[in-house]
């Protein structure tokens, strides 16, 4: 007599809070560890649920329901193993006034060019009152600031002294933001977190990830794909990387 074929048990609720939760980053493990099971054991559970016929269908039912098809899964391998920090990091200009070094006795020339501009300009724009009364203390400061300049040069007749320079537009990198929520989204980024130091952004192992994502749908990835993935997929975006590449951008300025 042939026996009837068991019947599965379906998943209890907290076995599909496993699933669930293992889609997120493909860590079973983390998984079980995030849907309550006891972190001591959570490695051997994650494994055997994982065994489970029903757990696979229902991972299947939800990639399916979140439009991850085998198609979905190898455009995704594909993007990941192509990304790059660079990726997130976008060209704008700017102005930048770099600072350069000036000889004193210039600095007193353009001084005193100024004092007679602003003189000029007092004359011909009619101040008066409170307006000529502020604009006389300005010219002040300048006067007293070209008598310290000239005992400083009679002091020193090759002094320098380092000031702002002419203002120009320059390319800065920054960080696309705007791009960087969107791929968050997408579910191609980890993390996106603010701090005091900058925006953390930590891509997807993807090759850990997209590797245990294309073996639920029984795919291969390209070898090609799996050879260049590990290279380009953590990383973490500080105020200090933005800085680093301002500073290439804007040597040429010094």
């Amino acid at each position: 007599m042939d026996k009837k074929p068991k019947k599965q048990r379906a998943l209890t609720l907290k076995q599909k809070r496993f699933c669930e939760e293992y889609l997120k980053d493909f860590n079973g493990q983390r998984a079980a560890e995030r849907a309550g099971y006891e972190p001591k054991y959570a490695r051997e559970t994650a494994s055997i649920t994982l065994a489970k016929p029903q757990a696979k269908e229902y991972i299947n039912r939800l990639l399916e329901e979140a439009n991850l098809g085998p198609q979905e899964v190898i455009k995704m391998i594909s993007d990941m193993a192509r990304s790059s920090i660079n990726d997130y990091f976008v060209i704008r200009k700017k102005e930048f006034t770099p600072r350069i070094t000036k000889p004193v006795s210039l600095l007193i020339v353009e001084l005193e060019e100024q004092i007679d501009f602003e003189e000029e300009y007092a004359i011909r724009a009619e101040l008066e009152g409170k307006e000529l009364k502020r604009h006389e203390m300005n010219l002040e400061d300048m006067r007293r600031q070209v008598i310290r300049y000239e005992i400083e040069l009679r002091r020193n007749p090759s002094a320098t002294k380092i000031v702002n320079g002419p203002t120009e537009m320059v390319e800065v990198p920054e960080l696309d933001m705007v791009k960087l929520v969107k791929d968050k989204e997408r579910g191609r980024i980890k993390t996106l977190t603010p701090s005091p130091h900058g925006t953390k952004v930590e891509l997807y192992a993807a090759d850990t990830a997209l590797a245990n994502l294309a073996k639920i749908h029984g795919l291969n990835a390209p070898e090609k794909v799996e050879s260049n993935v590990t290279a380009t997929v953590k990383h973490e975006i500080t105020e200090k990387d933005v800085e680093v590449f301002t500073k290439i951008f804007a040597s040429k300025y010094k």
